[in-house]
Order: C-alpha cells, then sequence, then structure tokens
C-alpha cells in the first residue's frame, strides 16, 4: 500500500533540457520597432537650395506637406511645387487642386530673400483665390537682437 501512495505523488512534469525559444520575444521587439517608427515624425529637407531671409518670431505648424518654393537663378525666378518644376499656369492648377482636397487648406512658402517681392505677392495672390492660408518659412535669427527706440530730433 505505501507503493501505491508514493507513485501518485510524484511529479509528472519533466525538465525541458535545450535552449528557450526566441520567437515571442523577436516578435515584441519588431513591435516595439514599427510602433516607434511610426509614431516618430519624418522631417524632410528639400533638396532645393534656398536662402531664406531670417525673422525674430519661433513657432511650429502642423501641417501637410504643400510647398511652394521659388528660388534665383541667372534667368531669374524659378517655382517648385513639392519639388517640381511650375509654370505659373501649372501653379494655379495645382492650387486649385490642393484647395479641394486638403483638410487644412495651408501652403508653405519658401522663398529665397533675394526674390522679387513682385513674384512673392502674385504666388500669395493665386493661393488666395484657391483660397488657401500662405506661411512663408524664415529662419530664426542667429542671435537674439533687441529693438531700440530713439528719439527723432
Amino acid at each position: 500500500m505505501n507503493n501505491r501512495y508514493s507513485d501518485s505523488f510524484k511529479p509528472r512534469l519533466k525538465p525541458l533540457s535545450g535552449r528557450p525559444d526566441l520567437s515571442p520575444m523577436l516578435a515584441v521587439l519588431f513591435l516595439l520597432l514599427i510602433f516607434f517608427m511610426l509614431s516618430s515624425s519624418f522631417v524632410q529637407v528639400s533638396g532645393i537650395k534656398v536662402d531664406l531671409p531670417e525673422i525674430g518670431t519661433k513657432g511650429t505648424l502642423g501641417v501637410e506637406k504643400f510647398v511652394i518654393t521659388v528660388t534665383m537663378t541667372e534667368n531669374g525666378s524659378e517655382i517648385y511645387f513639392n519639388e517640381k518644376v511650375v509654370s505659373w499656369e501649372t501653379l494655379k492648377q495645382e492650387l486649385a487642386n490642393v484647395s479641394n482636397y486638403s483638410t487644412s487648406a495651408t501652403v508653405i512658402l519658401r522663398a529665397d530673400q533675394k526674390t522679387p517681392f513682385g513674384t512673392i505677392s502674385k504666388i500669395i495672390s493665386i493661393a488666395e483665390k484657391a483660397n488657401l492660408s500662405v506661411f512663408i518659412a524664415t529662419v530664426p535669427p542667429k542671435k537674439k537682437q533687441e529693438t531700440t527706440f530713439e528719439q527723432n530730433e
């Protein structure tokens, strides 16, 4: 009788030998990697060289990527819409399309500081006719300058 009771209390589990399975841990690591990649924000810098003017205000703006870039060349100004060279008529069509499917109805204007004001104002008027808001991209100044007021005599 003693034998029968001692057999019933013996553990039936046998220890596993070998390495642990790493596939669940790798799956969690890949899911974390994908999560962090999708949740991070990527700022794409345009390949078109523009010498932006400096201003004294700071701020960021989260908008869709509809960028008008104006550069100065030997032949005059060259206009890009989302890094593609466009003419004035093509720009009008592109801005009309943007106003139809954009949620923010906003474009960013990156103009070289040597660009004539007439060109910039023409682009802004085309955007306003398409019911779009225009934000002008600038670079913050390298050092903070204070405004001083002097009394005229």
